[in-house]
């Protein structure tokens, strides 16, 4: 058993940490947002539903790189800058997973990071094999 760190070339933390982590498959990503690189305010679009979709596309690469895809996430962690926020993140996550018998578990809180962070989350999965969806 060795865990092995996951990087994207357009993501990542401002703290030596890496976008993911795996162990046999088991992946664990850190605070995941829809920004640039890194957490400059300038690298963030305005829009709650354009950050929510570039968080949702980087979720993918990250389990992409770790050898996976969607249908290997267990739980999202979702954390909105304001509730008001929440009936976009369903629209998106219902576009995203449509079976309701095959959805991630998620749990919503209010607050993020930084004031122009509007959605970040934090993902589980487990890998079984080298891909699926979006392999």
């Amino acid at each position: 058993m060795s865990r092995r760190s996951i990087h994207l070339d357009d993501f990542s933390h401002e703290n030596p940490v890496p976008a993911a982590s795996r162990i046999d498959g088991l992946v664990a990503t850190g605070a995941v947002h829809g920004g640039g690189k890194g957490s400059a305010p300038e690298e963030f679009p305005p829009d709650f539903g354009e950050q929510a979709a570039r968080m949702f596309d980087r979720i993918a690469a990250i389990l992409a790189a770790a050898g996976g895809s969607l249908d290997d996430a267990l739980k999202f962690s979702v954390r909105l800058s304001a509730p008001e926020h929440r009936d976009e993140l369903n629209r998106q996550w219902c576009a995203l997973f449509p079976d309701p018998d095959s959805r991630p578990a998620r749990q919503v809180n209010i607050g993020t990071t930084r004031p122009h962070i509007l959605v970040q989350c934090e993902v589980l999965a487990v890998v079984t094999g080298n891909g699926g969806r979006d392999a």
